[in-house]
């Protein structure tokens, strides 16, 4: 029996070309591997994006550009990432399955995941179609109500992939499994199940199943790993299931290391939701990766609430170079009210980070219920002012939170696009998007400021950013930062017309920060080099 696992292309203004790796399918591959031939195949991770059979959301074409250019851009077409119908059709009737896993990971992507589906029927209507993922745990119903889709599994899904697939084997008519997990089709009914937790998290993945040299950090080949699965915390804008928080054996890391060692990987991305929240045993997964050679870097994950001097040291040693915090809001009340914990300890520890060899990001988000955009600014002025990289992330309305329900009840389909950070839905009334794509331009803009600074140590004050030679771009980019920084307004250049114009923008929030910002310092990312902002 041939098993195909397949990660789906998406469509979207933007995708992040090191989070594509498809983790979850080599452990579905790695626990079915013994029963049948099994492949898995990555039709997102393509060299370049394509334009898609329908165009973007005509509710975001004044804020998405193409053909214009300016030095603080945030997206411009809507693209799809991976590839087409048509190849992917070709590319599934190549493998010949028997059973089509299909991962469906975020909701505002189910239309992507279920074309795969539809693909494959259309190949051949005897291709058993199973559908996986947080969308599919969240929303089984969904799935199952479409004619491509024959099964759905919740939860982790190697353990109910491995009877489903057991059971297929046995009869291929069979469409009742009693395993935890599984739901599927009986007669006009659907036959729901909870989700399934997986009691042993220590099987490898196979990355064999793919080719290592397609997934880069830099120029290094790059996996993820996990030391760790479940988080305790229930923030109120978080909508993955509650799964409980486990650990892996040191055992089976060692051996896991070994193997992505042997496969030419040089860098490993820890997809842990709490990579930190037992430091003790962090600090033995560490001690598994000192004198490795490998790269070290948690985009998610770090619970500064654990970290100390030591610790973050340690992470060095081990081969961390970059650190990624979650700080969220800057306002204590904002986190409470998301039920998110406060990073007191990330405060107290900044001076010791700031002065570590380490670069740092630190992530908050705009648009929260109770958030206000003044909250925002006094995040951004925040960071501005320290060695950290200011990392914004829009709020969107999660599946499976409060605020989501609340919004839409049973007619979240009509929204699907929408749940996604680049629609800047408006789901606080005081972030419209005129307001949001503000913010975002500021914090593009202070971040442009800094990498000046780590270039520039001449740079003393706001004002002798407008005098620099910025490259090709020079005159344009001296234009667009002088209306900015004088008039405080933002414009971008037309490169065919070749002329300036106007961006969608809230004004008087962008002269409230500039208002608040006079007077204060911008420090580098990099470097400590900072400067006086006169203007």
């Amino acid at each position: 029996m041939k098993v195909l696992l397949v990660q789906p292309p998406i469509e979207d203004f933007y995708d992040t070309g090191i989070r594509t790796y498809p983790l979850g399918l080599l452990y579905l591959a790695a626990k079915i591997n013994n029963i049948c031939e099994v492949s898995v195949l990555d039709l997102r991770t393509v060299e370049k994006p394509v334009k898609p059979e329908y165009g973007s959301p005509a509710e975001l074409n004044d804020y998405y550009r193409e053909d214009i250019y300016t030095p603080l851009s945030l997206f411009s077409g809507y693209h799809r990432f991976g590839y087409s119908l048509e190849k992917t059709k070709d590319i599934i009737s190549s493998h010949k399955p028997d059973v089509v896993c299909i991962s469906s990971l975020f909701t505002t992507y189910a239309i992507e995941a279920l074309d795969i589906a539809r693909i494959c029927k259309k190949i051949d209507s005897s291709i058993i179609t199973v559908m996986g993922g947080t969308h599919a745990t969240i929303f089984p119903e969904y799935l199952l109500k479409s004619p491509y889709v024959d099964y759905v599994i919740r939860g982790e899904g190697e353990t109910p992939l491995l009877e489903l697939i057991k059971s297929i084997k046995t009869n291929r008519n069979r469409i009742t499994v009693n395993t935890k997990g599984i739901c599927f089709k009986d007669g006009d009914n659907l036959a729901m199940s909870d989700i399934h937790i997986e009691n042993d998290i220590d099987l490898i993945p196979d990355r064999g199943l793919v080719d290592a040299t397609r997934y880069k950090i830099g120029r290094n080949n790059y996996t993820f790993f996990l030391s760790t699965r479940g988080c305790p915390f229930h923030c109120s804008f978080c909508g993955k299931p509650p799964v409980p928080y486990r650990k892996r054996t040191i055992v089976s890391m060692e051996q896991e290391i070994s193997e992505c060692i042997d496969l030419n990987i040089r860098a490993i991305d820890f997809e842990d939701d709490m990579l930190t929240l037992d430091v003790h045993f962090f600090n033995d997964v560490l001690n598994l990766f000192k004198d490795k050679g490998l790269t070290l870097s948690a985009m998610n994950g770090i619970y500064s609430e654990t970290l100390d001097r030591k610790t973050i040291s340690h992470m060095y040693e081990a081969g961390f170079r970059r650190l990624n915090f979650s700080l969220v809001d800057i306002n204590q009340h904002i986190t409470k009210r998301g039920h998110r914990f406060y990073s007191k300890k990330f405060l107290n520890l900044l001076p010791f980070i700031e002065s570590s060899p380490f670069f740092v990001e630190a992530h908050f988000i705009i648009g929260l219920p109770d958030q206000k955009p003044e909250h925002v600014i006094d995040t951004l002025i925040f960071l501005m002012e320290k060695r950290i990289l200011p990392g914004p992330s829009i709020f969107y309305l999660a599946p499976n939170t409060p605020l989501f329900e609340n919004f839409f009840d049973d007619d979240w389909e009509k929204h699907i696009k929408s749940l996604r950070s680049s629609f800047m839905f408006p789901a606080n009334p005081l972030f419209h998007r005129n307001v949001t794509f503000s913010l975002m331009k500021l914090v593009r803009f202070v971040n442009l400021v800094k990498h000046k600074l780590d270039k520039n140590s001449d740079i003393k004050r706001l004002s002798d950013i407008l005098y620099m030679n910025s490259g090709k771009m020079g005159l344009v980019d001296k234009e667009i930062l002088t209306e900015l920084i004088r008039n405080k307004r933002l414009i971008c250049y037309d490169k065919k017309q070749k002329i300036f114009f106007e961006e969608k923008q809230d004004k008087p929030l962008i002269n409230t920060f500039f208002k608040a910002i006079r007077n204060r310092y911008i420090k580098g990312f990099k470097t400590a080099n900072s400067l006086f902002c006169d203007v």
